[in-house]
């Protein structure tokens, strides 16, 4: 039997070619992104340890900016990573702050950082997104002392699932319904494997929605996803890598334990929720229900792919006026192609909100103002849909797709994006 991906990449970091499922496995670790919010800091100065290697950790200030809210990270935690960094040699450019900051597990893609055949360890639970770059990309919530002091950590070779897609995905339909359909059928059979895909389908997606999908491993009970290195992500890479790679696609004859065939074409807009997060079914089972608010943003969407379909949802139109619709950038680089490509005007002309890069609404102690009060309804693009997420115990938050979040801030209740979609060219 041949190799899968995961068993190529977690091989080649132990020094092995030979991998198989189920080998355990030391393997050398390519990069460690850490969110704003550490435990490790304080562990590392009382027992004046140092990381492994300087240059490959990097800091992303993404979730902690409110310090009425949560005045250890946005008062204490920023000026302790500012100040480790300096002391560890970590460079001042691997510190993501203000002005260049983003999602910890959006900016290793979109910096180059993440390469195909690396991997790829993150201090946040959407860390799989980074899979998206053909990497072995995986969260590591407790542990992280010991990852970056050595540089190193233990695998088993877990079994892998191979995802087939042929087809392209309907306009208005994007990464964030393939995820969504994939928690819904496959929730119940992953188990803790790793996802692959693979198939002709993969020509019509785009890195956005590749990281869109790979966002979606926590929820659909994946250790990881993981795409090939085809076309689409070098062309994505060229002039962003920071280093030569040596990509990891799958075997002809890989061992995979199951095999799923989609086409995309068949895929629909679906919503997630409320209160749990495998509750997935299509918009037109809760079409007509009343919103509050709409939250177009967080490390599941938020790309520049989403903010062009809300924009093309939203132009020339009004944001309903019991609806407070809030616009939150994945990232300062994505803020800025937005900006430069009018879909800022797109969103204030609707009356949206549009707050600074970062998990925006999807986590309270984030900058926004959207903060749902009792017995408020809310549809977001963001990744989780537990009660209090946003706000209030007693809120209903409903999750899907910034076209259907668009269509329905206009509407003033969920809807169908289809008839306010204008048909124009967008990135899925």
């Amino acid at each position: 039997m041949g190799q899968t991906m995961t068993a190529k990449i977690l091989g080649r970091r132990a020094g092995r070619t030979d991998t198989r499922t189920g080998d355990v496995l030391l393997p050398s670790i390519d990069l460690m992104t850490c969110l704003d919010g550490t435990t490790f800091i304080d562990a590392f100065n009382n027992d004046d340890l140092k990381v492994w290697d300087p240059q490959r950790v990097i800091f992303c200030f993404d979730h902690g900016f409110q310090p009425d809210w949560m005045p250890v990270a946005a008062v204490t935690e920023h000026p302790k990573i500012r100040k480790f960094a300096r002391e560890q040699g970590i460079p001042g450019e691997n510190v993501y702050d203000y002005g260049r900051n983003g999602l910890s597990h959006q900016i290793p893609v979109e910096q180059g950082w993440a390469l195909p055949g690396t991997i790829c360890m993150g201090t946040d639970t959407q860390s799989s997104t980074m899979g998206a770059a053909n990497c072995f990309a995986m969260p590591c919530m407790y542990g992280a002392d010991a990852i970056l002091l050595t540089g190193k950590v233990w695998m088993q070779v877990p079994e892998c699932i191979q995802v087939n897609l042929t087809g392209s995905l309907p306009h208005g339909v994007n990464g964030k319904d393939v995820a969504y359909r994939l928690i819904r059928d496959l929730g119940d059979v992953v188990n803790g494997r790793v996802i692959e895909f693979a198939g002709p389908g993969l020509a019509g997606l785009s890195v956005d929605a590749r990281m869109a999908i790979c966002n979606g491993a926590v929820q659909v009970g994946a250790l990881t996803m993981l795409f090939p290195a085809d076309q689409v992500l070098t062309d994505y890479l060229d002039g962003r890598a920071r280093g030569a790679f040596e990509p990891a696609n799958a075997d002809p004859d890989a061992d995979y334990v199951a095999r799923y065939d989609y086409d995309l074409s068949t895929f629909e807009n679906l919503v997630a929720g409320p209160h749990e997060i495998t509750l997935v079914r299509p918009v037109s089972d809760v079409e007509g229900l009343r919103i509050d608010a709409a939250n177009i943003g967080s490390c599941a969407s938020g790309r520049l792919s989403d903010l062009a379909l809300a924009a093309e949802v939203l132009r020339g139109r009004r944001v309903h006026p019991d609806v407070r619709l809030f616009v939150t950038p994945i990232s300062a680089e994505t803020a800025d192609q937005a900006e430069r490509a009018g879909l800022f005007r797109v969103f204030l002309d609707a009356g949206a909100t549009i707050t600074q890069p970062g998990c925006g609404g999807c986590y309270s102690g984030n900058l926004s103002p959207l903060k749902l009060g009792d017995g408020e309804r809310c549809v977001s693009t963001s990744v989780e849909t537990l009660k209090g997420r946003m706000g209030s115990q007693e809120a209903e938050i409903y999750l899907a797709s910034a076209a259907v979040t668009a269509a329905s801030a206009i509407a003033g209740k969920i809807v169908e994006p289809a008839p306010y979609l204008q048909n124009m060219e967008a990135t899925r």
